[in-house]
């Protein structure tokens, strides 16, 4: 039996903000926002990818104000993270990645 073939990639537009390493272009719904003395915390949906997927949330971290909840938003953003250790309920050590956004001001 063979394999269906895969369905073809959509280039990007080329006419879009040229990114550098670990960088990505965020387009989404703002949902909240929560401001702190020392950042703005930005939680946005993202488009779910077709009509049987749930969409995706990221926050972004930023040092201004992104927009208000329910405004769309175009962000560029930086992408961070780290690995951590812990011990699972079994008491065997495992490793996460946490993945965080900063936003770049242009």
């Amino acid at each position: 039996m063979s394999q269906p073939a895969p369905a073809p990639v959509a280039p990007l537009p080329s006419s879009g903000p040229k990114l550098a390493a670990n960088q990505t272009l965020i387009r989404g719904r703002i949902l909240e926002v929560k401001r702190t003395e020392n950042a703005v915390y930005t939680d946005v949906v993202l488009p779910a990818p077709d009509q049987y997927s749930q969409p995706n949330n990221v926050r972004i971290v930023s040092s201004r104000l992104l927009g208000k909840p329910g405004e769309d938003l175009t962000q560029l953003c930086q992408v961070k993270g780290y690995r951590r250790r812990y011990t699972d309920k079994h008491g065997e050590t495992g490793y996460a990645v946490d993945v965080s956004l900063s936003a770049l001001d242009e």
